[in-house]
């Protein structure tokens, strides 16, 4: 007599769970911009699947802020607010210097010196997409060095929404100058064990990024924001 085993693989959950990722990812890299509707039949059709899993990654999505569900119009990638942007960005600045302080206890110092050689040769020519996947990796970096699991799965929680906001803290390409300079002195304060330091460095750099955003926010006020290639 053959068993039911009820941790038999789950395909379909499988499958619902790889198509939530891949609709995350591409709303979080800017394929599917803030603003744009989501369309069911379409993303079905583009990942050759049927319109449940879609349908179950979009209400998935909505439960993290990255899509906003309305009624009678359907599903669209979240807008950044200047009120969102304002309360989010408030919490993630206490939480990154909380992290950045755990790492300057005992800095992984071969890592870092990586990190601070790309920082060191970026200027305002340098390609934005590279900038953003070099700043993501850096961060998420130091959440995983920070040691404090509960702190990391925090930031985790909202690393997808940073992220979707991240492309806009860019302003104009002459702040990549500025922002890679900023994590050069985050990078130094941590390779000198220097607490202080690391809080303060940490918290300019999140103002400083803040301030770009919320400037860009003003600015743009139509219903679709356009996002940085």
């Amino acid at each position: 007599m053959i068993m039911y085993n009820p941790l038999h693989p789950a395909k379909n959950m499988d499958l619902r769970q790889i198509v939530y990722e891949k609709i995350k990812q591409a709303i979080v890299s800017g394929i599917i911009k803030p603003g744009e509707k989501l369309s069911e039949v379409e993303l079905a059709e583009k990942m050759a699947v049927s319109r449940t899993p879609v349908r179950e990654a979009i209400r998935q999505l909505a439960k993290t802020s990255l899509v906003t569900l309305t009624p009678r119009k359907g599903a669209y990638v979240s807008l950044p607010s200047i009120s969102d942007a304002g309360a989010l960005y408030e919490l993630r600045e206490d939480l990154e210097m909380f992290a950045a302080a755990l790492v300057s206890v005992n800095p992984p110092e071969k890592e870092l010196k990586e990190f601070l050689e790309i920082f060191k040769h970026m200027g305002n020519d340098t390609d934005p997409q590279k900038y953003l996947e070099e700043d993501r990796r850096f961060h998420a970096f130091l959440y995983q060095s920070s040691g404090n699991r509960f702190l990391m799965n925090s930031l985790q929680e909202l690393v997808d929404v940073i992220n979707l906001y991240r492309p806009y803290s860019l302003g104009d390409t002459e702040y990549i100058r500025h922002l890679a300079e900023g994590h050069v002195e985050i990078i130094e304060a941590l390779l000198a064990r220097d607490e202080k330091r690391v809080r303060e460095a940490m918290r300019a750099h999140i103002r400083m990024s803040r301030a770009r955003l919320e400037a860009y926010l003003n600015t743009h006020t139509s219903e679709r924001l356009p996002l940085r290639p």
